[in-house]
Formats: C-alpha cells, structure tokens, sequence
C-alpha cells in the first residue's frame, strides 16, 4: 500500500471538518449551544474528543466557523458583483437567492435565530456577523444612493430589518409561510 500524498491528506482532513461543522450545526441547532457538548459532537461524529480539537479550538470556535459559513453562503448570493453597484435585476436576484438559501439550509438559520436571541451566545458571534454583514450593507447602502432615496443608510436598514423578519417568520413557520408572494412583495417596493 502506497502512502497518502498531501492531496489525500487535503481531502480526508476537509471531509473530516465538513463532518465536524456538520454534525456541530445539527446539534446546536436540536439542543442549542449551551446543551451541545464537544463530547457530544464527537460521538455523532465517531472522532475522539482530541482529534476534534486537531480541526477546531473549541465549541465558541465550532460556532463562529458555522456563522461564518452560513452568512458567506448570502454574500455570494450576489453573484459576481465586483463595481460593488447592484442593478435592478442583481439586487432582485439577491432577494430571490437570500430566501432559496434559507429554504435549503433551515437547520443553519434556525441556529442562527436561536443564536440572535441568545445575548452570550450572540456574544460569541457577534463581530463575526457585524464584520461578514459589513460588504452586503455596503452594496445595499450604494444601491439605494444610487436609486436616489433620500436616505440611503436609512433604506438599507429598513430593507435589511424586512428581510431579517421575513427570514425568522419563514424559518418559525416554513410550512404555512407565504415566502413566494412575500418574496414578489418585497421585490416590488425595493427594485424601484
């Protein structure tokens, strides 16, 4: 048997973290942040509490790297955007794509709700969120000056609390949530 080359090592270690952040999000989703041990993690994911701690520093750093998966997860939701000027068409693509992700991941956004509500876990998280959410207000905040709005920072904070409830309702109640027409509705105010 031959030896595993770095590129193996590469793969076998990115499947193990996967694995990890997986495992990790799904339980302090179910139990929470402060009932999720790193024992617990371990055993769901059948590696030993110290090599987990081979791929993570701790739960706080489990956390910050799920956060920080997910909210990248948005921000590439508009698309290829380099001018950092949204069109109408991008910024109603953005709109679309925000709620598709959510659709898609619900476990990571119930974590992220239960996170928000959470002030010492919010605590854990907070300058992570505030400094991946910094480029989306930006781009929000440029598109709205450039729209003509009168208050552009104003707008921007306006848009981002709508789809921060809309999100929360969505994810409390998936099932019975009107996200399509909500969707149309938030489009039709903001794509001007």
């Amino acid at each position: 048997m031959c030896p595993r080359s770095k590129e193996q090592y590469k793969k076998i270690r990115k499947i193990k973290r996967d694995l990890i952040l997986n495992a990790a999000l799904e339980l302090f989703a179910e139990n929470g942040f402060h009932n999720t041990t790193i024992n617990s993690i371990a055993q769901k994911t059948s590696i030993s509490n110290g090599l987990l701690y081979n791929y993570f520093e701790s739960k706080e750093d489990l956390l910050k790297k799920i956060v920080s998966k997910g909210i990248t997860e948005i921000i590439t939701s508009f698309g290829n955007n380099q001018n950092d000027i949204l069109t109408k068409d991008e910024f109603a693509h953005y709109i679309k794509e925000n709620f598709n992700i959510i659709k898609n991941n619900l476990n990571f956004w119930r974590l992220y709700v239960a996170i928000i509500i959470q002030p010492p876990v919010l605590k854990i998280v907070k300058d992570e969120i505030l400094n991946l959410s910094s480029p989306i207000l930006k781009k929000l905040n440029n598109y709205f000056t450039t729209q003509g709005v009168k208050n552009p920072v104003a707008e921007t904070k306006l848009f981002s609390s709508i789809m921060d409830g809309v999100s929360i309702n969505y994810v409390i109640d998936s099932e019975n949530f009107p996200l399509e027409d909500v969707i149309n509705l938030i489009t039709l105010k903001f794509c001007y």
